[in-house]
């Protein structure tokens, strides 16, 4: 049998303060908010084919003194269906790095299904040339915001991290009703060996920090969404932690990653 497998680095982002093997990660290339008069941005957080968030622009308004004294233009996310948000007053509440995500909000928050919820509002007046925003994200221009969807198995806790007028990532905990930090996300360890010692197996050598523990995750194609964790954990009683894996396929990819 043959198999394929990866070896990668990946640097763990700063301020990010734990991570789980059963977080579901997404990257972008920065996704924009739309301008208005345009179709909403969808965000489908698991890729089931159903939009959990849309996001739009609202239209500019100014008043109409001359030279114009005051502009402002909401930025707005919607949640579908029983969907929510987790809120500080009408605003999309800006999420400590690390803080939990989870059924129970924390002071001065609450989960919000109402349609659509500001994001922030950018304001600017061309008389005096000052701007600003208003509400959490707005004042801080980033941060991230928790959210609540459903699927065929319940509902999952997640967040997106918004930079100025865009998207950067999100995730989601893949195990339903269970909470997630915000900015949490697997993170993967470098394979120092990885090598077919014996027929039917490749044995994989993990660079390891002795005390924590480990899971070994397989893709059958790249493209394929999520990883899937194996049913089994590594403690790490060393610097480097082997371990053997049965091929079942004939191309599989793999990865270590930090567990709970």
């Amino acid at each position: 049998m043959r198999a394929l497998f990866i070896c990668a680095l990946f640097a763990l982002a700063a301020g990010v303060s734990r991570a789980q093997s059963t977080i579901v990660y997404s990257h972008t290339s920065g996704i924009p908010l739309p301008w208005p008069f345009t179709p909403p941005v969808d965000l489908d957080l698991n890729q089931d084919g159903n939009a959990d968030v849309s996001l739009a622009m609202g239209v500019p308004i100014c008043t109409m003194d001359i030279p114009t004294s005051f502009c402002s233009q909401p930025a707005y996310v919607g949640m579908s269906g029983s969907n929510a948000l987790l809120v500080q007053g009408s605003y999309a509440d800006r999420i400590p790095s690390g803080e939990w995500i989870g059924g129970t909000p924390f002071s001065n928050t609450a989960w919000s299904a109402a349609a659509p919820i500001h994001l922030y509002l950018f304001w600017h007046s061309p008389r005096d040339g000052t701007s600003g925003a208003y509400g959490p994200i707005g004042e801080a221009g980033e941060g991230y915001v928790g959210v609540r969807f459903s699927a065929d198995d319940g509902e999952h806790y997640g967040w997106i991290y918004f930079e100025g007028w865009s998207v950067i990532d999100w995730a989601y905990e893949s195990r339903p009703n269970h909470p997630i930090r915000a900015g949490a996300r697997p993170v993967p360890v470098p394979l120092a060996h990885a090598a077919l010692e014996r027929p039917g197996y490749l044995r994989l050598t993990a660079e390891t920090e002795i005390g924590k523990t480990y899971q070994v995750q397989t893709k059958q194609n790249l493209l394929d969404f999520a990883w899937s964790n194996l049913n089994f954990a590594l403690p790490a009683g060393s610097t480097n932690t082997q371990v053997d894996i049965p091929l079942a396929s004939e191309h599989s990819f793999f990865r270590v990653v930090e567990a709970d």
